[in-house]
């Protein structure tokens, strides 16, 4: 019977090496190098460059953040999403978990999700593109969790509906985006500590190629990281983005010169658990020292990202249904003095912005109708609050290979400064709204409606509206100002404004 138990235990043992090796060498296609775009251009001049503001006198041997709680399960990329899998997948979640000291695998509403992000910026195709697009989408709008995201087909380029999916993903933002100088010992160190005395350190998103590259996936040379997966020659073809988690200066790495060479970075890849060493490998400091190497086969210019939460004041909250979601973006525009019927200039957010393809609002095969969110906060002026109004523009251009075509069923304001939130529904519109070539606007006064129970006040004195503004009590038991003004004796109208405050 020990015997038998023996056999039994070496052929599970040869099977699990097979399915390993299966796994290591599943064929993938390769991506193109992605085009540089005016707008990815755009985004790296607003990156900037890291600095440690603390010396390190000693770093340790090795480093590997890829243990910690703060980072994610390895991903499977879906179709040309390497660069969201890598910046967004990976790193932002981890950033955003070591900010909030989250465990990543804990539930799915502590990862976000790369589809989110590839999928606002992938023009609705299936390929690749760079780290910092994502990066940027959540510095200026926000990034969606996995939780809030759900599952999606690649070919599907599924946007999300659902106001509160999209309210949840603008408190996720990255704050500033890093890049790095051309320096071995100062990537090390933000690994270590991200340059600040944290522990654990960050992580870099970096690009290459994936093309007919060498991998011993059987490496047994000395590490204090316990990889067995090392990259001995760089790939020769197409596009991967992927992030560096990690460090270990004991591992070694002989050439084709038969030269050793100490030290390697630890690189999570997304192509699942049996790639490599559970998704896993080495990258030898020697490729990014050698000169020779060109920029597309490995690139020396790498991302990181400081995060922060932020808490939206003044949201709108629309509905509508619409045929080729890229015809359209949003902008949102106020004003402090109540007389304005239409914004001049209006604040475009970045997500929804002429994005997406010519797909239906959902995506492909999926519904035309859709629940978003717009963020106003950025667009509010120093005013008195009850003279605000607060503008909704959704422009119509002529993108893609046909005009779409649809309605905003229904636009609103979700105002969260007075603590709990209160809804303000446009008035100024008969819902619903064609969506028609150049701007359909819409706007929203808060102070505009109120339910309230009070007793009648006398608002005219001497023939016009009374400059006193009354305190009443609303159905809700909140305490608010109200203020008439605009008396209009021939068409029998006046304007009432309130607020909370």
């Amino acid at each position: 019977m020990v015997n038998n138990k023996k056999t039994i235990a070496i052929l599970f043992l040869l099977l699990c090496g097979t399915f390993a090796a299966q796994g290591q060498n599943v064929k993938r296609r390769i991506y193109p190098a992605p085009k540089l775009t005016p707008e990815v251009e755009r985004i790296r001049t607003t990156m900037r460059p890291f600095k440690a503001n603390r010396n390190v006198v000693v770093l340790p041997k090795y480093v590997d953040n890829s243990t910690s709680k703060y980072f994610p399960p390895i991903i499977n990329q879906d179709g040309g999403s390497c660069a969201q899998a890598s910046s967004i997948g990976y790193l932002f979640t981890y950033e955003i978990n070591r900010l909030l000291d989250r465990d990543a695998s804990e539930s799915a509403m502590n990862r976000f999700s790369y589809k989110f992000s590839w999928n606002m910026v992938n023009g609705g195709e299936d390929q690749g593109g760079f780290a910092e697009e994502g990066l940027f989408l959540s510095k200026k709008y926000g990034m969606m969790t996995e939780a809030d995201y759900g599952k999606s087909g690649t070919y599907q380029f599924k946007w999300a509906t659902g106001y509160s999916k999209y309210y949840n993903a603008m408190k996720y933002r990255t704050e500033e985006i890093l890049t790095f100088p051309d320096s071995i010992e100062l990537l090390k160190r933000y690994l270590y500590d991200a340059g600040d005395g944290s522990h654990p350190g960050g992580l870099l998103a970096f690009s290459t190629q994936s093309g007919n590259w060498s991998i011993d996936n059987y490496y047994d040379g000395p590490s204090g990281t316990g990889y067995h997966s090392l990259l001995k020659g760089l790939a020769t073809t197409g596009a991967h983005a992927m992030t560096i988690v990690g460090y270990d200066d004991l591992v070694t790495y002989t050439d084709n010169n038969g030269v050793v060479h100490n030290g390697a970075f630890i690189v999570a890849n997304t192509w699942g658990t049996y790639s490599h060493d559970r998704g896993r490998f080495y990258l030898p400091y020697d490729f990014f020292r050698d000169a020779s190497v060109p920029e597309i086969q490995l690139s020396n210019k790498m991302q990181g990202a400081k995060v922060c939460t932020y808490e939206p004041k003044v949201v709108f909250k629309i509905r509508l249904k619409y045929t080729s979601r890229n015809d359209l973006s949003f902008g949102t525009a106020f004003t402090g003095d109540g007389k304005s019927d239409h914004a001049t200039l209006y604040s475009y957010a970045s997500a929804f912005h002429n994005q997406g393809g010519d797909y239906p609002m959902q995506g492909q095969y999926l519904s035309d109708e859709i629940e978003l969110a717009i963020d106003a906060t950025p667009c509010i002026m120093p005013a008195e609050p009850q003279n605000e109004v607060f503008y909704l523009a959704v422009r119509k251009s002529a993108i893609g290979a046909r005009m779409g075509k649809g309605q905003v069923e229904s636009v609103s304001l979700i105002d969260y400064r007075s603590g709990k939130p209160m809804e303000y529904p446009c008035r100024s519109t008969v819902f619903p709204a064609d969506i028609k070539p150049g701007l359909t606007e819409f706007s929203v006064a808060p102070g505009a409606c109120i339910l309230a129970s009070a007793s009648a006040y006398k608002y005219i004195e001497d023939n016009n509206a009374t400059d006193k503004v009354f305190l009443i009590r609303t159905a809700d038991g909140q305490n608010a100002k109200l203020r008439f003004s605009n008396l209009d004796s021939e068409n029998g109208t006046i304007d009432i404004r309130y607020n909370t405050k």
